[in-house]
């Protein structure tokens, strides 16, 4: 078992799948988020309670995005005690998310604290293969839905005392049109099970490559500082391609973007505000994202640099420069398309075309740095420039990427 965990852990193959809820009237209403060790896997497998959620939130929220996802529906994602007494994971979308807590989680004063919190937070909680027990009562003055899993029968007593009490009732492994037309009559609002939709599988055409837990852990050092400094923030993340990624598709999703989208890191930084990014932050941290090849990552970060220089000194916009360099490489890095990735992030029509077209100022600046690298002499590039930037980025290799 612990050569699986093992394995399981560094794969990068992990994804989701969601399963619909649906109302009594049989309208998709909500999905249960499902960790997949694998693409292939048909069940979860999973070994580490808090690294599985983690995953799944990643994937759902910071790849894939809640918007392309579910829409405006809810949804339910299960959440061990563990994650559940962690500050740093408080952050979610409380207005899409709502918390299951597992039917195995120990209830303690702590965790009973932690979901006052969360429920003062606005988020809805709902209750995991619900049986009621003396050590488990506490938890129904802070639910607002209880799960039931009918392959195990129903307590009908139970199911009529908190129908009557106002609880949404949810029953899940429903088989038969006959157990959801049973289960309605029983007082059951919300459905999830076969007789509806299997679990379905979600792809990310992402690979999750990221900088050392090095790195992240500096940047939550920063986060948690008492006096954030955002250009801090901002060189940190910029650095950083997976997370780099996810906080430009964060604050650009449905529920984050404003009526313009955020075409510059620091403005994505505010949109998403230093809570989510905490949360966003510790997510990457607890998936576990094995490191990049280090020679694609040193060679996205030279021509980020040397961009971001060679834009100074042209009275261009610098940190314009450094992502326009950076995603220029980043298909390599990410082991994505170029299409792909741009379909996937609302970048701003100068790096669009830049990087696309070559175009522009920035277009022009992006081919001189390329050209530079492949032994072209300059001297509005000068040798030095790429020196520099060369050094720079072995230097943050070697001092943050292990």
């Amino acid at each position: 078992m612990q050569g699986s965990a093992q394995e399981e852990t560094s794969t990068g193959h992990y994804t989701i799948a969601i399963q619909p809820i649906v109302n009594a009237q049989l309208h998709h209403v909500a999905d249960e988020l499902l960790y997949r060790g694998d693409f292939s896997a048909g069940t979860a497998a999973v070994f580490d309670d808090v690294q599985a959620t983690a995953r799944a939130c990643a994937v759902a929220i910071y790849e894939i995005g809640l918007d392309k996802l579910c829409g405006q529906r809810k949804l339910f994602i299960n959440a061990s005690g563990e994650w559940l007494l962690s500050p740093d994971l408080d952050g979610l979308p409380k207005e899409q998310i709502v918390i299951e807590v597992l039917e195995d989680t120990a209830v303690s004063d702590a965790l009973l604290t932690a979901l006052r919190q969360l429920k003062t937070q606005g988020y809805t909680l709902a209750l995991d293969d619900f049986e009621l027990t003396d050590a488990n009562r506490s938890l129904l003055a802070l639910a607002d839905i209880i799960k039931f899993d009918i392959s195990t029968g129903l307590p009908k007593a139970l199911i009529q005392r908190l129908y009557q009490d106002g609880y949404t009732l949810l029953a899940e492994r429903v088989e038969t049109y006959e157990e959801f037309e049973q289960c309605k009559a029983l007082g059951f609002s919300l459905f999830q099970g076969y007789f509806y939709q299997r679990p379905q599988v979600q792809t990310t055409k992402t690979q999750r490559h990221s900088t050392s837990r090095a790195n992240q852990m500096q940047l939550l050092a920063q986060l948690y500082s008492d006096k954030v400094r955002l250009p801090a923030l901002s060189t940190l993340i910029a650095r950083d391609p997976y997370l780099l990624n996810a906080v430009f598709k964060r604050a650009n999703s449905a529920g984050k973007a404003s009526q313009r989208p955020a075409y510059k890191l620091m403005d994505c930084i505010h949109i998403i505000g230093l809570k989510e990014l905490r949360t966003l932050v510790s997510i990457v941290m607890l998936a576990g994202n094995n490191p990049a090849s280090k020679i694609n990552l040193t060679s996205g970060l030279t021509r980020a640099f040397a961009c971001e220089a060679l834009a100074e000194q042209r009275g261009l916009d610098e940190e314009e420069g450094f992502i326009a360099g950076l995603f220029s490489h980043m298909p390599v890095i990410l082991g994505i398309d170029l299409d792909a990735m741009l379909q996937e992030l609302p970048l701003s029509q100068t790096i669009h075309q830049a990087l696309t077209l070559r175009q522009g100022r920035l277009g022009r600046l992006l081919t001189d740095i390329e050209a530079s690298e492949q032994g072209s002499t300059s001297s509005d590039v000068p040798a030095e420039l790429m020196l520099q930037a060369a050094a720079e980025a072995r230097a943050l290799m070697d001092t943050h990427i292990s």
